[in-house]
């Protein structure tokens, strides 16, 4: 292969490896910004990685542009020459492995279509295999004449790229995270003075969810309420008149895949009277029986998982008496579950 040819196709693998790289960059901020969670160092990689591959690119390109025809050899420099093939099998790599991880589970037409479009990551990947097969078969000094400053350059941008890719790998290696909430709704409907002792959110060692009762809020009608000890366990006993309608919501932090569904099933409402799989008592005293009551207390990971436990329009009696408590978990697929 001639010098000239050898250059040229340097300088192509080049721009097609830097331009490649930015648009899989821009893509991965995408899908990551659409589904729900966060990316641990979200903002450092993407700025490290933008600055890296941009400076890396364009520092590599002069460096090309210093090499001279020589009959006897080929210049490229060894540095520029490793970015040049890095960019481009990475970037490679990257958009082809999970698209032939697929083949395994679709039809021929599916797989035609996966190869049409895995084309551009094809293209990456070749050219990543000859730009190595030209630095090595050629000479590696450093050119002649070159500027100190695009020097140092292509270093510091080789620096950034390197560690714009170890916090990418750190990052995706810590997995997906989600914003945790919990939520708790009261709603109580009566037309008369009417006291009630009602459930609380609690963890599993029955301890209050101080913290979420804290931001208990009314939203409608009148109410005063107070946390309290039963024979039954703490309650929330709430004096109103004519109606009224709670509200409380709490972050609870980023927590992982794991974390957030083991966080999920540590909290659960207090006076619970007995558990048959997934249907609950829970025990609830009314000072009058013209009262209807609603309460829902909801943990969502953020990643897809969502427990509720809730108690929908029962009617109530005077005295104490156990209420079902409907449960629901919802599972849905997300990136990084």
């Amino acid at each position: 292969m001639k010098n000239e040819t050898k250059l040229k196709l340097l300088k192509v693998s080049c721009i097609y490896g830097g331009v490649f790289s930015m648009v899989l960059v821009g893509l991965y901020v995408f899908f990551v910004v659409a589904f729900p969670g966060t990316v641990k160092f979200m903002l450092i990689q993407v700025i490290l990685l933008l600055i890296g591959i941009a400076s890396a690119t364009v520092f590599s390109y002069m460096y090309l542009n210093y090499a001279r025809e020589d009959p006897e050899e080929f210049p490229c420099p060894i540095l520029s020459g490793i970015v040049i093939t890095a960019i481009c099998l990475i970037s490679g790599l990257i958009f082809i492995i999970p698209q032939l991880s697929s083949v395994f589970y679709g039809n021929l037409e599916s797989v035609v279509y996966m190869t049409i479009f895995s084309t551009p990551g094809y293209i990456s990947l070749i050219l990543g295999i000859l730009s190595a097969y030209m630095v090595l078969s050629g000479s590696r000094k450093s050119p002649e004449g070159i500027e100190r400053w695009k020097v140092l350059g292509l270093q510091l941008s080789t620096v950034i790229l390197a560690a714009g890719i170890v916090v990418s790998g750190i990052s995706l290696s810590s997995g997906i995270l989600g914003d945790a909430v919990m939520q708790y709704e009261l709603t109580i409907d009566t037309s008369e003075e009417t006291t009630l002792f009602v459930p609380l959110p609690v963890d599993e060692s029955n301890n209050v969810t101080m913290g979420l009762i804290d931001r208990l809020e009314l939203v409608e009608g009148d109410a005063m309420w107070a946390i309290v000890d039963t024979d039954h366990g703490k309650a929330l006993e709430v004096r109103t008149s004519t109606g009224c309608a709670l509200s409380a919501r709490q972050e609870c932090g980023k927590k992982g895949w794991d974390e957030g569904r083991e966080w999920v099933y540590s909290h659960n409402i207090s006076m619970l009277s007995g558990a048959d799989w997934a249907a609950y008592e829970a025990w609830v005293f009314s000072s009058n029986a013209n009262t209807t009551l609603y309460i829902e207390l909801s943990m969502d990971t953020g990643l897809g998982v969502v427990l509720r436990y809730g108690c929908y329009g029962v009617p109530l009696i005077e005295g104490w008496q156990t209420v079902a408590v409907d449960t629901s978990m919802v599972e849905a697929w997300v990136m990084g579950g």
